[in-house]
């Protein structure tokens, strides 16, 4: 059996990889991660399977993309070094950046065997400027000389774009928990006020300004914000300045995330389409299936994907993206229906938001 598995990443393996790693750790192969660290991102190393070999190229800041080049180049020696004494059977790596970096050092002389796993679709993806159209080609080309599968985390990433891109064998593995990996859940605080939360990266302002400025002044709504990310200071701007809005800032996943999804009444999954992004419009976030698995109803924007099965499911509500009227009346309606929602979760097979037969199934595709 081949099984040296070597996971290179654009950035320090976060809870869905480290879901992978620990999980082909444990069923038999030898794995070895090659990183990154990024600034914005919480560092969770610590809850990676013991057995499984880590390695940092480098530290990213986040925005600085000349410096990134920079970085990349900078780490080509090193990585020729680490493939060398690795001798990977099986390579999963994250994005076109890392492709790069692997065929710079001459890949196939290691294995032919490499994945790409893919959980955002970037903006060229879906645009038709030349520049675009370039990368497009680009993305085609090294995808069928290069890449053996891929792993893509929505089923609307194949729809809309890699099924013209690449004639291999595809998984969806979407971005569930595995039950043995997930934390205990705990008993439900019953608050006197309704709690709404934002948990994991703060990538989308407009949304939160909205839910912060229909917050502020309400008494009996309070906002609670765990995470970091680009728009962090905004939100502890508005925690300085008024008493319901607390930011708690980075947690770790795998100690914290029951803690905190059983202080929450709602959680706010709001994204910015007004920015013509196609990624938000198709992609599935991991909160999607722990607000499921916590029983937690949600709050998200209209015409999504995500939209599309919060709606199908009964376990939430959409708005227009960065309206506080919507907000205030989706959040009236819970008040009347929140006790239905809660039954809702209670209609939902476990195969649909715990990802234990996706990995099963994942052992033999890999």
């Amino acid at each position: 059996m081949q099984n040296r598995l070597l996971f290179v990443i654009s950035h320090q393996p976060n809870p869905r990889f480290i879901k992978q790693i620990n999980y082909f750790s444990q069923n038999g192969f030898e794995v070895s991660v090659i990183y990154f660290h990024r600034d914005y991102l919480a560092n969770l190393n610590e809850n990676i399977d013991k057995r499984v070999n880590l390695y940092l190229l480098d530290k990213i800041e986040n925005g600085k993309y000349l410096q990134r080049i920079f970085i990349y180049l900078k780490s080509i020696f090193k990585l020729k070094k680490l493939l060398s004494q690795i001798q990977p059977d099986k390579i999963i790596i994250t994005n076109m950046d890392i492709l790069f970096l692997l065929i710079l050092n001459s890949v196939k002389q290691y294995t032919d065997e490499i994945i790409m796993e893919i959980s955002d679709l970037r903006s060229y993806t879906f645009n038709s400027g030349l520049v675009d159209k370039i990368q497009q080609y680009i993305d085609k080309t090294l995808l069928d000389r290069y890449i053996s599968k891929m792993i893509l985390t929505s089923p609307k990433f194949y729809e809309f774009y890699f099924q013209y891109k690449f004639q291999g064998k595809i998984f969806i593995l979407e971005n569930k928990p595995l039950l043995s990996m997930m934390p205990k859940k705990i008993e439900k605080i019953k608050n006197q006020k309704i709690i709404v939360g934002i948990v994991g990266l703060l990538l989308d302002g407009k949304p939160h300004k909205a839910l912060f400025e229909y917050a502020k002044n309400n008494d009996n709504i309070e906002v609670r914000i765990h995470g970091k990310g680009t728009y962090q200071e905004q939100a502890k701007q508005y925690a300085k300045k008024y008493q319901n809005i607390k930011y708690f800032g980075a947690f770790n996943f795998f100690k914290d995330i029951s803690r905190i999804y059983a202080s929450l009444d709602i959680i706010y999954m709001s994204y910015d389409t007004t920015q013509n992004d196609l990624n938000i419009n198709l992609a599935l976030p991991n909160k999607l299936y722990e607000a499921i698995y916590f029983e937690v109803p949600i709050i998200t924007t209209k015409d999504t994907y995500l939209a599309q099965r919060v709606v199908e499911n009964k376990i939430g509500y959409i708005i227009n993206c960065c309206d506080a009227d919507d907000i205030e009346n989706v959040i009236s309606k819970y008040k009347e229906e929140g006790q239905a929602i809660l039954e809702a979760f209670k209609n939902i097979k476990v195969d649909e938001y715990v990802a234990d037969s996706d990995y099963r199934a994942l052992l033999k595709f890999i």
